[in-house]
């Protein structure tokens, strides 16, 4: 049962049984009370779980009705519930009769008092009728019934003074009572049934008529004082305070009856002008926007005058206000969540108020590459975190706002843009996966956070995977969190050179525009600046246009003064660039590869720049052979713009800090992280290509190694000479033991110039083939006048006997160089003692037309 009938029943001994109380909790209508009439085209309607009596009839154009017995002989007091699914008209309404001489509601000649619930003014209003004739004695307020569905409570008293009072209130809308008027008017006469009767039009009124509670009896006086419902700021300056009735108003008007903490001044305190229930406040200085607010109240009293004690509510004054690009920023985003690691599968993005001002969120953007959803009403305090979310995953995060149409965040990279109601951008990232900056949790179930939110010019660098154990830190502080401020200078991470006359500078970190607009770049050789580029109001890269045209390789010095970083530190660089050319056949040769790495590790290709130009690697690729298509295949570009000056390495791999680590000789700051083909442990060929062409290869087996050597895992080849045949076995051996086998990005342990003079010559005349970096291989060097001669080359020991043949009826060019590794042709390493080079050149003929002996000394140690 209701509040009202609870306490009804509770006063019933008071009252005796000269009262009706009907809620229709029994589900019928025919005993307790019995109502008759048109009952067959009534029902007790149970779908929303409450009894209500309900209309049935499916006529249109008709009127029918119910009654009941009253109880009420004179003053009294009568209250009912009615919900009307639809707007009434002049010929949809109801007639709820307080008093009828007749059971029959309709009989042509029947008389009483009644509301009627509709008409044409769309009102509540009372009606006295007389031998079937309406006089309307209260006009109740026009329009209150043209709304469907709203539930209206009605309350009618008749006092001692012949006073009428009819009153109703719409339930959810603060459940007052809203006094329609009075009228006094003395009851002569026997009127002892009350009822409901509906008229309606047509079908699209049928069933949509509902009565509960329903009470008749004495007058129920108010003996309760009023208690406090709310109180709401209307303006900065205002505010409504909501009673549970009417209050006196002379009560109301009572300033030292309220009181706010924080304290604030009130300077006026009156009745609200339509609704007695509520007493508006003026302040004398304007509410502080987000704060909460103590309303007292003391001694206010209804106008029953029941007087109140002390009471109290509280209240908040939230006013939202612009926002600018920078207040909400992008904090966290869960692009990732499977596999599962604490978080909820669930992807979300998080927002964080760095300012001080009061936001509402409603209508907000949230986008990404494809699409925008939108955030559902939420306010965002100063300093306060949100979790954006699916509106269906709003109960699986803390401090979580619903956003329809959730933009599905990419796993591999995307845009993340948050955005206002009107579209005004407040910030955006592009992210990669880049940004977890760690293997493993590139894979899923972390987040990736943003670590100092006050950097003024937040780029990749600024964002890393979560350290949470959860895998994240939704609407709390980062757990990579870190506000310290940059006090560390900028640095040129590289500068390039560009046809015909730009020159590209890239900063280690994000610029302040103005700082780069206004500093000075100077080129020497003279080459004064015709335009600069910007694309980014925190730019990490500057273009510089140059009046005069770039000379290819030349080398230029330039002096670029007095640039800050977006933190403000300031510094100045110098150096050189040139512009690059691009590689032909010979500039670039393949100079080391590790084709057989030590476990966990990576292979590697070195190059090596043999030519006077400097060249950029941008686009340049490696490759590997596939026997299965029988063509050049898998090909790897460099994607990376690095400049590689003459007689400069560089070494391509997938791993550069395993060999860092475990090659002692590698040079630092010769590398490009890249992947490289599938290069295999027994034999593989490496090519390197510009714009497609081949511009080296080397077809390597494990028999390039030394032949001593029982194990080549993480053992390089290093080839001896770099003009030296690519493909000639005897131009690659082992990297040295002595040096760790490997040398990446340094000169080659094994390195021989192979520069001539005579006709026959030995580059060193005493070797040691014992792996210790060191003239560990005897170089034989020749020239001749003219090439196209037959070659033959023997080792003989000191006793004439032969011990290896070098080459043997090989095509010769006017000059080259053979290499000894001290291996004989038997696979053995030969004995320490003297040996004799026999060098010998025929013509195509046959005709020998030169032969030389030389003598060498293979040393060991002691």
């Amino acid at each position: 049962m209701r509040l009202l009938f609870n306490i009804l029943l509770f006063l019933s001994p008071v009252f005796g049984f000269s009262q009706l109380i009907e809620g229709f909790d029994d589900g019928n209508f025919t005993q307790n009370p019995t109502w008759s009439g048109d009952d067959s085209v009534f029902v007790i309607d149970n779908t929303t779980g409450n009894p209500r009596l309900r209309s049935n009839k499916l006529i249109p154009s008709s009127t029918f009705y119910l009654s009941t017995a009253n109880p009420v002989v004179n003053d009294g007091q009568w209250e009912f519930t009615v919900q009307l699914q639809f707007n009434t008209s002049g010929t949809n309404f109801v007639d709820f009769y307080l008093k009828a001489n007749q059971a029959d509601l309709k009989s042509a000649i029947l008389s009483g008092y009644f509301v009627r619930i509709g008409g044409t003014p769309d009102e509540v209003s009372l009606y006295k009728k007389v031998n079937g004739v309406n006089t309307k004695i209260i006009d109740g307020v026009d329009g209150v019934t043209n709304s469907s569905n709203n539930l209206l409570k009605i309350k009618v008293t008749h006092d001692p003074t012949f006073e009428w009072k009819l009153e109703r209130y719409v339930t959810g809308t603060g459940n007052t009572w809203f006094t329609e008027g009075t009228f006094n008017d003395n009851v002569t006469g026997s009127f002892p049934f009350l009822g409901v009767s509906i008229t309606q039009s047509t079908a699209s009124f049928f069933q949509k008529h509902f009565f509960d509670d329903m009470y008749a009896g004495p007058i129920i006086f108010d003996t309760q004082p009023p208690t406090l419902v709310s109180a709401t700021a209307t303006s900065a300056t205002t505010i409504d305070v909501l009673f549970s009735e009417a209050i006196l108003p002379s009560s109301a008007s009572t300033l030292s009856n309220f009181s706010l903490s924080p304290t604030l001044l009130l300077v006026s305190a009156t009745p609200h002008p339509t609704n007695a229930s509520i007493v508006q406040l003026q302040t004398a200085v304007a509410l502080q926007n987000g704060t909460t607010y103590a309303l007292t109240t003391t001694n206010v009293a209804d106008q029953s005058n029941n007087v109140s004690g002390t009471l109290q509510t509280t209240f908040s004054y939230l006013v939202a206000e612009e926002v600018l690009p920078g207040d909400v920023i992008l904090t966290e985003f869960f692009a990732d969540p499977s596999p599962r690691i604490g978080l909820p599968e669930l992807e979300f993005v998080e927002i964080y108020n760095k300012s001080n001002k009061y936001f509402q969120l409603t209508g907000w953007k949230l986008g990404d590459n494809a699409t925008q959803g939108t955030v559902q009403s939420a306010w965002l305090a100063p300093g306060e975190y949100k979790v954006l979310c699916p509106t269906s995953a709003v109960d699986s995060f803390p401090n979580a706002v619903g956003v329809s149409s959730f933009p599905s965040l990419n796993n591999s990279g995307d845009d993340i843009s948050i955005s206002d109601a009107t579209q005004v951008l407040l910030d955006k990232i592009s992210y990669t996966d880049a940004w977890y900056r760690d293997a493993v949790k590139k894979n899923g179930g972390y987040t990736i956070e943003l670590i100092n939110p006050n950097d003024p010019c937040s780029d990749a660098q600024n964002w890393i995977a979560s350290t949470s154990v959860s895998g994240g830190t939704p609407a709390a502080q980062n757990s990579v969190f870190d506000d310290s401020p940059d006090s560390t200078p900028p640095s040129i991470s590289s500068i390039v050179a560009l046809s015909p006359n730009y020159v590209e500078v890239y900063f280690s970190e994000g610029m302040d525009s103005l700082s780069v607009v206004n500093a000075t770049f100077d080129v020497l050789p003279f080459n004064s600046v015709e335009n600069l580029f910007l694309t980014e109001k925190y730019p990490s890269k500057a273009t510089y246009q140059l009046v005069s045209d770039l000379i290819p390789s030349q080398v230029y010095t330039y002096l670029l003064s007095s640039v800050e970083d977006c933190w403000t530190n300031s510094a100045s660089f110098s150096g050189t660039f040139s512009l690059p050319e691009i590689p032909l056949l010979g500039d670039l040769v393949i100079n080391e590869i590790l084709h057989d790495p030590l476990t966990g590790g990576s292979d590697f290709v070195e190059l090596y720049n043999v030519s006077d130009k400097y060249i950029n690697l941008n686009g340049l690729e490696v490759a590997n052979y596939s026997s299965t298509n029988a063509a050049i295949a898998n090909n790897k570009p460099i994607v990376e713009s690095k400049i590689l000056a003459p007689k400069d390495f560089v070494v391509l791999t997938a791993d550069s800090m395993h060999i860092k680590t475990n090659y002692p000789a590698t040079i630092s700051g010769k590398f490009i992280q890249m992947s490289l083909p599938n290069y295999n442990n027994d034999s593989s060929t490496v090519f390197l290509l510009a714009d497609g062409q081949v511009i080296d290869q080397v077809s390597y087996t494990k028999e390039f190694h030394f032949k001593l050597i029982d194990n080549i895992d993480g053992k390089s080849l290093e080839r001896i000479n770099p003009i030296g045949n690519s493909n000639d076995p005897r131009n690659w051996q082992t990297a040295a033991e002595a040096i760790g086998f490997a040398t990446p990005g340094a000169k080659n342990s094994q390195y021989l110039t192979g520069e001539v003079s005579g006709t026959v010559s030995l580059t060193n005349e005493l070797f040691s083939p014992d792996q210790d970096g060191f003239e560990d291989v005897l170089q034989i060097n020749y020239k001749f006048e003219e090439a196209g001669y037959v070659g033959t080359i023997s080792i003989y020991d000191e006793r004439g006997r032969l011990i290896r043949t070098l080459m043997k009826s090989e095509l010769l060019g006017s000059e080259g160089s053979v290499n000894w590794d001290g291996i004989s042709d038997n696979n053995l390493k030969a004995s320490v003692g003297v040996y004799v080079i026999l060098v010998e050149a025929y013509e195509l003929s046959g005709g020998e037309v030169f032969k030389k002996r030389i003598s060498c000394v293979l040393a060991g140690k002691i």
